[in-house]
């Protein structure tokens, strides 16, 4: 599980990190994800 204070820690002393913002936005995207099949389970049937 990703921790966002690594992220932001990485953001705030170098400046905008391209990777680190796109390892976010996955990130979100996956648990955003995660709850949507956890509401809506496929194979409820």
């Amino acid at each position: 599980m990703l921790h966002s204070a690594p992220l932001l820690a990485t953001i705030t002393i170098g400046g905008f990190n391209g990777v680190a913002a796109a390892l976010g936005l996955i990130g979100l995207f996956q648990v955003s994800q995660f709850i949507y099949y956890g509401k809506n389970d496929p194979s409820d049937g």
